[in-house]
């Protein structure tokens, strides 16, 4: 006997709702696992129940007594399994969890909440209260609650506005940064916060942190932002439209009138936004302020209109000659600007280069300092560069080693030509190669064997360099031990320290060891350099009550003209003394 189509797919669903309900975990067993004496047994159902989705209804009320035991993993593992359940009656319990003492368990009630989409007003503030929360995981969990309970603005936005109202600076820094990660989708909501004075220099801050994410707020930053009465938010609201870049050219007549506004700060980030947007109809204000008697928009001012018109070679040039000369200028922050225009042009090697080096021929050792640190400012973009010029000349090499010392951790991609100059360079190469390494710390782990042959060099000041940088790099490092106890031995008492410091870094604390240790770290106290200062202050610190016996060198250390060794002097006085 035949069945008909439809009987034949009545059949065919029926008969899956059956196999699916024989594979399904029995809810009952899973909710009252709950309360298991095991904790892994009690933390496998509610992953179970969570599992099981709109299926774990059935065990609300267990989960939500979940939700106030006292152990904080089945917590928040409770606070996951009511958000997949879409059990709504569980709104009030989830809101209360959202004040948890665990960040775990107030991240998984707030992400539970927008599961839910529970609207309603006392959830969405308990949601936005958490925007400050001290824990990251919680803020994220914050803006994606608000993206999928999709609140009405005219509830949410006051909200905020009060948030940003009542907190102090770093607080609201901390709210907008998790409002800023939301990306394209939290624009809305920033825009509108435009239309509220309190809150739009924040809002300014925050559409600046998402660059071109935010060209939909363009509008409102041209005609109420640019426009307030306060400089401040013109400021900043100039410089959320730089980062926006190309797509705020509707902002471009705006920004104009503000290279006249009467606070000089908005004058020069207005024309950096003009700059970074592009837009030639700026260039020819641009270019009658090219003879300005104010410095910094002069310099502003040619570099936007050379990123205006990047097939101009002889503007290049001029605009790269003129910057070079800025990155040795006395004000550091004038440096700093001039290598991130510099860095903006992107000049060819053919540029730059001449530049350069005649700057540096002419240039005292201040000087070159000063324009070493400018470009070290640029932190990783810089890095490729001084990559570039490990290759080059040995002046050159010198000038990449000298910015790549003060990248730190940033410089971690340079790490191969790097360990070629431990190997093959100069001495001076060498030692600035392997103090590079010890600047970029655990991340250098690479470098450890070249670092391990360079003990055995000729030269004292690349062995204690060798020493710095296998110290910094740490447990890694373990393989040289046995060539620095041998070192610990040496009648050069700077040797010897490099060496017993590198060994207690890298996780040797034998009672031998912290007896030498002692007495020679709380004599690097009293180093001429400030960095073997705080290295010595925060391996006393490491050593805990063993280095009893330098407390009266640290206390006298917390005196220290550099606020770096007081900070680790003191910080070590507190953890040997408990």
């Amino acid at each position: 006997m035949r069945c008909s189509a439809f009987a034949c797919s009545l059949l065919v669903v029926v008969l899956l709702s059956s196999l699916a309900a024989a594979q399904q975990p029995d809810v009952a067993k899973l909710a009252a696992g709950l309360s298991a004496p095991a904790a892994a047994d009690r933390y496998a159902a509610a992953d179970g129940l969570a599992d099981l989705g709109f299926g774990a209804q059935a065990a609300a009320t267990q989960l939500t007594a979940a939700l106030v035991s006292n152990d904080p993993e089945l917590r928040w593992r409770a606070a996951r399994a009511l958000g997949a359940s879409g059990n709504t009656g569980a709104v009030a319990a989830l809101r209360k969890a959202a004040g948890d003492e665990h960040a775990l368990t107030r991240a998984q009630a707030i992400f539970a909440l927008g599961r839910l989409q529970a609207a309603d007003q006392p959830t969405v503030e308990a949601i936005i209260a958490r925007l400050t929360d001290k824990d990251v995981g919680v803020r994220r969990a914050c803006v994606r609650a608000m993206h999928m309970i999709k609140a009405d603005r005219k509830v949410t936005i006051p909200l905020v506005i009060k948030l940003l109202e009542d907190s102090d600076p770093n607080v609201a820094m901390l709210a907008l940064s998790a409002i800023a990660e939301g990306g394209a989708e939290s624009v809305p909501a920033l825009t509108a916060a435009i239309d509220h004075p309190e809150a739009r220099y924040w809002a300014c801050l925050a559409l600046s942190e998402m660059g071109a994410q935010a060209k939909a707020a363009v509008p409102a930053l041209a005609e109420k932002a640019l426009t307030d009465t306060r400089p401040e938010v013109r400021l900043q609201a100039a410089v959320a439209l730089g980062e926006i870049g190309p797509d705020a050219k509707p902002a471009v007549a705006t920004l104009i009138k503000l290279l006249a506004d009467p606070f000089e700060p908005v004058r020069h980030t207005a024309a950096f936004a003009l700059g970074r947007i592009g837009d030639k109809a700026a260039a020819e204000t641009l270019g009658k302020l090219q003879t300005s008697t104010d410095p910094l928009l002069q310099s502003l001012s040619i570099w936007a209109i050379a990123k205006m018109y990047p097939e101009d070679k002889a503007r290049q040039q001029a605009a790269i000659g003129h910057l070079v000369l800025k990155l040795g200028d006395k004000d550091a922050a004038t440096g700093h600007l001039a290598a991130r225009a510099i860095a903006e042009l992107t000049p060819p090697d053919d540029l730059i280069r001449p530049a350069m080096d005649k700057l540096m021929a002419s240039a005292d050792a201040e000087m070159r300092d000063r324009v070493f640190s400018a470009y070290a400012s640029l932190g990783a973009k810089v890095v490729p560069l001084a990559i570039n010029a490990l290759k080059d000349s040995p002046v050159r090499r010198e000038r990449a080693l000298q910015v790549l010392r003060r990248v730190g951790e940033a410089a971690a991609p340079a790490l191969p030509e790097l360990i070629i100059l431990i190997k093959k360079g100069t001495p001076t190469e060498k030692a600035e190669s392997l103090f590079i390494v010890g600047s970029i710390g655990p991340k250098a782990d690479s470098a450890a064997p070249a670092a391990i042959e360079a003990l055995a060099d000729a030269d004292p000041q690349v062995k204690m360099a060798a020493g710095y940088a296998l110290g910094k790099i740490g447990p890694a490092a373990k393989d040289a031990l046995p060539a620095l106890l041998k070192l610990s031995a040496s009648d050069d008492e700077l040797l010897k320290l490099s060496s017993v410091w590198a060994m207690l870094q890298i996780g040797v604390m034998n009672e031998d060891l912290t007896k030498m240790a002692v007495p020679m770290l709380a004599k690097a106290l009293s180093s001429d350099r400030e960095f073997v200062r705080v290295e010595a202050a925060m391996s006393l610190g490491k050593l805990g009550k063993a280095a009893a016996a330098a407390v009266p060198a640290l206390e006298k250390a917390a005196q220290d003209p550099s606020p770096a060794v007081r900070g680790a002097a003191a910080e070590a006085v507190k953890i040997i003394k408990g």
